[in-house]
Parts: structure tokens; sequence; C-alpha cells
């Protein structure tokens, strides 16, 4: 009974000494930032919805989302959740199709509220900060519900996003990767 006494109080002094493992810092920006929970939450309940790819030997997996039209007759922006799991980041890149009529050199979307010009939103260079801002304006315009048009390579405006599932597979990425990355 004395030798017991005296095991359990060294097991719980012992047990007092170690403390727990210390929480990683992050240290990139916060619009990228992912947790294991949201990453758990996006690899085994939201991912289904996506096509999956990963690009050889960089541990970074590609989503692409299974709804998003590939035909070429009509212009469309497919957002792709990047997924650098080994950095605990998640990125967003714009990619466009192989619209027939081309796309100009600096992506431009004219935005238009009750059939009267807002503005635009521009894509000139294609950074991170850059396709996230570009790709916030666009879901926010359609939560709105704001009509867009892009510009082509001849400089005319023409419909995007105006398909009922583009519009709501856009928004469904959108949203996905806003989870992902615990901003709303």
């Amino acid at each position: 009974m004395k030798y017991l006494r005296i095991s359990l109080l060294f097991l719980l002094g012992a047990a007092a000494c170690i403390s727990p493992e210390p929480q990683k810092e992050f240290t990139g920006d916060r619009q990228f930032r992912t947790t294991d929970p949201s990453r758990l939450y996006f690899n085994n309940i939201r991912s289904t919805a996506y096509y999956r790819e990963r690009k050889g030997n960089t541990r970074i997996d590609l989503y692409r989302n299974r709804k998003l039209s590939f035909v070429n007759t009509r212009p469309i922006l497919h957002p792709i959740i990047v997924n650098n799991w080994m950095k605990d980041e998640a990125y967003l890149f714009i990619e466009k199709n192989d619209y027939r009529y081309g796309w100009s050199d600096t992506l431009t979307v004219e935005w238009a509220h009750n059939d009267s010009i807002g503005g635009y939103y521009t894509l000139p260079l294609g950074t991170r900060p850059a396709m996230y801002a570009f790709a916030g304006r666009i879901y926010d315009g359609l939560q709105r519900g704001q009509s867009l048009r892009v510009k082509n390579r001849e400089g005319k405006y023409v419909p995007i996003l105006q398909n009922l599932t583009d519009k709501n597979a856009f928004q469904t990425v959108m949203r996905d990767y806003y989870r992902l990355t615990e901003v709303y």
C-alpha cells in the first residue's frame, strides 16, 4: 500500500512536469490561413463537390468545382481552391476558360445594377492577394444581384456568370474557400 501511494505521487509529479506542445505560430497573411478544424471539415465534407488534383512533388492540392462548365462558347471564370496544407494556407486562383473570342490582357469585369453601369473590377496581375480581392469583389457583386460583363480581346463586353449553374458554382467555391480560411 505504501509503495502504491509513492508510485501514484511520483506519477502525479511527473505528469505535472510534462507541458503540452506549444501551438505553432502562423506568420502568413490572415486571409490565406487555414486551421486543422477547417481543413478537416473541408476534406471530409466539402471536398466531394470538387475534382482534386495534386501537383507532382509539391504537396499542394488543387480543387475545381465539379459543376463548373467547360464550354468555350461563353466566357467563364473558374475559381480554384489551392490547399497548401504543409504551410497551413489556402489560396484562391482564377482560371479563365478557353473562350473562343479570347480575353483581354487585363481581366476587366464591368458590373451593373438595375441596368446602369456601376463600375469595373480589374485583375492586372495574377498575384495571390490580387486574385483573392478580385474573386471576393465578384462574389459580393453576385450576392448583391449585379449583372457582370467581361471584356474580351476585341474590347467588347460580354455577359459572364449569367448561367445559373455557373453562378451557383462560383458562389459555392467562394463560400467553401471562406469557410476553409475562416474569413466568414
